[in-house]
């Protein structure tokens, strides 16, 4: 019930605020709109308002806007009012607002989410945990290093190290660390890495527990954010990792947690999880925010939308050089799952998801396949080019050979869901 509640919520928002664009982008161009409906199928309320009935349908999942003449199937009467006699300019226009209010919600989202949360910043310089066989472990570096500077710039927190490091990446980096006291220096290697990340260390975190899973062993357990872990199993605790590297070697058993609350002490017992024969008990480490002003806010919304559009695009990039694996494609089941899980991570886990799926949607629906935005865009820009209108005959074809396509690869990515979601 929470993924399909999930699924309701994350789908819902986006169609509708999709619809929503081509909505106000028709009514702006003198477009009638016939019907402008919240969820799909058979109509249940509603209200008419001048040419618009504004209705809730039966199923709530999604939405769609109803134009006057927009469908070539139907008679047309020619009038100004009609989607199909406006000029091109004008229904691409029209065309191009769903996607264009899918990017506007991600960045709104991304925008308000920096306002009131800020952003994580690291302020430690401790290296907590060096991964074997990487760069900082060849370079002789270890947990408890303390890093002071690197290629002689000073660093005074561990975004300052990620930032010096990516500045390097594809060359080498000196890096002066503090170590029982002592300074020394070593040289890393970034040469066959692509992002700083892949120099394979971890900044030092404590026990303080961050975002507790709503329903997770660790919630279930009693546990909740703030709780600093002292002990597992009576054995003291002295970091993250080393708190994770206990959990992970306990799949499917309890154990007994030791906590601070407030200053108090307390014990929860706890059933882990096991996933692969790893333990887990669905848990967060605790992060520190900075507060940050608008103008920082919309730029790191931008570079954050953009990223997450990105992400369509290396994923086709992959799936047509067969690179793409089927973990990465997901339809409906998959978007359920993620969106309740996210749902019980947290409000701001839920609103990401959204604003990420809302950037990623706005460039699925530009791809030019004529069912798609993008394929009536295409459309109008053939008839751009040719200066010749696309007979109603070619634009059924064009459309019908759109449906088909689009139903084969929803059919496709339903089954893949289905057969994933029946192995687990």
């Amino acid at each position: 019930m929470v993924y399909i509640l999930a699924f309701a919520i994350v789908v819902s928002v986006i169609v509708f605020v999709h619809e929503l664009g081509h909505f106000l982008a028709a009514k702006k161009s003198g477009v009638k709109v016939l019907t402008f409906s919240i969820g799909m199928g058979p109509r249940i309320l509603g209200i008419k308002r001048g040419d618009t009935d504004y209705i809730v349908s039966a199923i709530p999942f999604g939405g769609y806007v109803r134009m006057a003449g927009d469908n070539p199937e139907e008679d047309l009467t020619g009038q100004d009012w009609e989607f199909l006699s406006k000029p091109k300019g004008v229904r691409a226009f029209i065309v191009a607002a769903g996607p264009l209010m899918n990017i506007v919600l991600a960045l709104a989202i991304f925008i308000g989410m920096n306002l009131v949360l800020g952003v994580v910043v690291t302020p430690t310089r401790e290296i907590g945990y060096v991964i074997e066989d990487t760069p900082a472990w060849e370079a002789g570096l270890s947990a408890g290093d303390e890093v002071v500077s690197v290629d002689g710039n000073p660093v005074e927190t561990w975004d300052d190290f990620e930032t010096e490091l990516q500045d390097r990446v594809g060359g080498q980096a000196t890096v002066e660390v503090l170590r029982g006291g002592a300074p020394m220096s070593v040289v890393m290697d970034l040469e066959n890495v692509e992002a700083y990340y892949e120099a394979g260390m971890y900044a030092y975190r404590d026990t303080e527990l961050g975002d507790v899973k709503w329903r997770g062993p660790a919630y279930r357990g009693g546990l909740r954010e703030g709780d600093v872990v002292t002990a597992i199993d009576g054995e003291p605790v002295r970091d993250w990792f080393d708190l994770r590297e206990i959990i992970i070697a306990a799949p499917g058993r309890e154990i007994v947690i030791d906590y601070e609350r407030d200053g108090r002490p307390g014990s929860a017992t706890v059933m882990t999880g096991d996933r692969e024969g790893s333990g887990f008990i669905e848990v967060s480490y605790a992060v520190d925010y900075e507060r940050i002003g608008l103008f920082e806010s919309v730029k790191l919304a931008v570079l954050t939308t953009r990223a997450a559009a990105e992400q369509i695009v290396v994923f086709f990039h992959r799936l047509l050089t067969l690179r793409a694996s089927r973990d990465m494609i997901g339809g409906p089941v998959r978007i359920g799952e993620i969106a309740g899980e996210s749902m019980r991570w947290g409000v701001d886990y839920m609103l990401a998801l959204i604003a990420t799926i809302s950037a990623q949607l706005a460039l699925i629906n530009l791809i030019p396949i004529p069912v798609l935005d993008g394929g009536h865009l295409f459309l109008l820009g053939v008839e751009a080019v040719s200066r010749r209108p696309i007979t109603m005959r070619q634009r059924i074809i064009a459309h019908q050979i759109g449906f088909v396509f689009l139903i084969g690869a929803i059919l496709t990515i339903t089954f893949i869901d289905v057969s994933r979601f029946i192995s687990k």
